[in-house]
């Protein structure tokens, strides 16, 4: 009986770790030493729109890049990254909403506001291997 709960149990793990696909996070132009990296994933426009994070990962600034190897289940995704260069744990913005802190999203390229999921998304599936996401600052 116990082998028969054993073989279940690997069965379980087996089918949950081979759904999982391996991705390389790097994140780029990161302000070396000056303040965590705060990531949040969405899994949905519904997430994204309610900020309710399929995943966070709080990273160390301690190189210009950035990366994090992490696993992700095949579907679409869209990556919100901060630097909290003040430690506050939230990115501030100034009266009309702009960021005053480095920011990023995934399929962004910092010349306007961020949109929407469809917009930003990624698809993750077997051929992605890593995701790049670039800090931008706005003056």
């Amino acid at each position: 009986m116990k082998k028969i709960q054993l073989f279940i149990t690997m069965l379980i793990i087996s089918i949950f770790t081979s759904a999982q696909t391996p991705i390389k996070l790097s994140v780029e132009c990161v302000e070396k030493n000056a303040g965590k990296i705060i990531v949040s994933i969405f899994n949905s426009e519904s997430t994204y729109k309610t900020r309710e994070g399929y995943l966070y990962l709080i990273l160390n600034s301690s190189n210009e890049i950035v990366s994090k190897d992490i696993n992700l289940p095949k579907g679409n995704y869209v990556i919100s990254i901060y630097q909290d260069s003040n430690g506050n744990g939230k990115l501030d913005t100034n009266l009309i909403g702009i960021p005053k802190e480095k920011f990023g999203f995934t399929n962004y390229d910092g010349k306007s506001a961020p949109g929407s999921f469809n917009r930003h998304k990624v698809e993750i599936d077997e051929m992605v291997d890593e995701i790049v996401v670039r800090l931008y600052k706005i003056q």
